[in-house]
């Protein structure tokens, strides 16, 4: 009787999204979830924290900048090594690594620990999100990939909301450093869910020799129909090494310039508008209540954007991120413009929230599609690291520009020139990112 041999990608992409794919879709926007609340939490306490500890400006900014450090070694160093190792082992090592590094802030008695334990909770962080994109993307369907892994990045800004409306009361009630407890216990928490229950990446097996078996028992969790002994293979190119330099090689040196470009630009504007727009709220003279919801509707419009995910597995990537850009644009120039009109504020910030943090969603999906199995990671960390920059070059540009007397109207005003630019690149990502390696002669869609 002859063997019979199929393609991953083939069952992946002409069959429904079942259990078992849900599972493994929920458990990662579980890891985001944790991730966001980890990330966004530090923000909220620094006040707190500045006021017991007698923090001034330039320790609280080393503080944030740290965090962001860390987030980009992570994304650098820590998730390429998944294209390795697997998924799974790395995302459970940055799990481990950033509850236990929260945790180290919470304990922490000097200032010297609280900065490095904060540089090794974005290590972990930041190592942790390239490799949820992935195995999102390796799991889901080729016709609603870009938006299961839309929705799934929404766990990453649900938990940035939690902290956000948790940080105060917790910090009132317990302390400060209760709130870091909290951000290191969830992960480490979650955890032994991740060991037990989060299967490794299909296709990250069937790029490996000798992995056959696990291949079958997962394949067959995927479409149970499938008889006993079939044999799978992977239809993509193979990459004999697995670098940064794989990223250029085989016409893919445009497309990754240009993922690079916008993702910088796209970070810049959106770590930039985290940081200053409350000042720039604050300047209207409003009240505190009514600036922090105005603040809070810049990740309402992200969640908002999750439509994009739904636009893009219809309409192309390049079509879909060129509008929301321009989008971005034009609202963050209207926050700028519109004085203390407080519905069009409002109103700008919405739509600015559903341009920049709904396009880097969604440009994480077209990241995840761009480079095939064997890099996915290193190209996607690469991806988030080159935009860990723009987030650090974001609020220090802002910040010089108004120590020489830029005013923060036009520092908004300038602020929609990284978002045209953004924009541009992809317009100029075209079709590029349509024939990705992941969805390369996948029959059925």
């Amino acid at each position: 009787m002859a063997e019979t041999k199929l393609s991953i990608s083939d069952i992946i992409d002409g069959r429904k999204l079942n259990g078992f794919q849900k599972m493994i879709i929920t458990l990662c926007t579980m890891i985001a979830f944790v991730e966001g609340f980890d990330a966004q939490s530090a923000g909220f306490v620094a006040p707190a924290l500045a006021k017991v500890w007698g923090l001034g400006h330039n320790a609280l900014a080393l503080f944030f900048s740290l965090g962001l450090f860390g987030l980009m070694l992570g994304a650098l160093i820590v998730a390429p090594l998944a294209d390795r190792t697997g998924r799974k082992p790395v995302l459970l090592g940055c799990l481990v690594l950033f509850g236990l590094g929260s945790l180290g802030m919470a304990a922490s008695t000097s200032l010297e620990m609280l900065y490095l334990t904060r540089l090794v909770t974005g290590v972990g962080i930041g190592g942790a999100m390239p490799n949820v994109i992935a195995l999102t993307s390796e799991y889901a369907p080729r016709r609603i990939r870009s938006l299961m892994v839309v929705v799934m990045y929404n766990g990453f800004i649900g938990g940035s909301i939690a902290a956000g409306l948790t940080t105060a009361r917790i910090v009132e009630a317990l302390g400060w450093n209760s709130v870091f407890i909290v951000g290191g216990v969830l992960p480490l928490l979650l955890a032994p869910i991740i060991l037990f229950l989060l299967p490794e990446s299909v296709r990250f097996l069937a790029s490996k020799a000798g992995r056959e078996a696990k291949v079958e028992i997962l394949m067959r969790r995927i479409d149970p129909s499938l008889s006993s002994g079939t044999r799978f293979f992977l239809d993509e190119h193979s990459e004999v090494r697995m670098s940064v330099a794989a990223l250029f090689r085989d016409g893919r040196g445009r497309k990754t310039i240009l993922l690079w470009l916008l993702v910088f630009c796209s970070l810049l504007d959106l770590f930039l508008m985290t940081n200053w727009l409350p000042t720039q709220i604050a300047s209207l003279g409003v009240s505190v209540a009514l600036a922090i919801l105005i603040g809070t509707l810049l990740q309402v419009g992200g969640m908002i954007g999750m439509i994009q995910g739904w636009m893009m597995d219809r309409w192309g990537p390049s079509r879909t991120l060129t509008l929301s850009y321009l989008i971005a644009a034009v609202a963050i120039a209207c926050i700028g413009l519109v004085g203390d009109n407080v519905p069009l504020l409002a109103a700008s910030v919405l739509a600015a929230g559903f341009g920049i943090i709904g396009g880097q969603t969604a440009a994480n999906a077209v990241a995840a599609g761009a480079y095939p199995t064997e890099i996915r990671s290193t190209g996607i960390g690469w991806f988030l690291g080159i935009g860990r920059i723009g987030s650090i070059v974001g609020p220090a540009l802002a910040g010089f520009l108004l120590s020489i007397g830029v005013t923060n109207r036009d520092v908004f005003l300038l602020a929609m020139i990284p978002a045209l630019c953004a924009a541009a690149a992809a317009y100029a990502l075209g079709n590029t990112v349509k024939s990705t390696e992941i969805t390369k002669q996948s029959g059925a869609a």
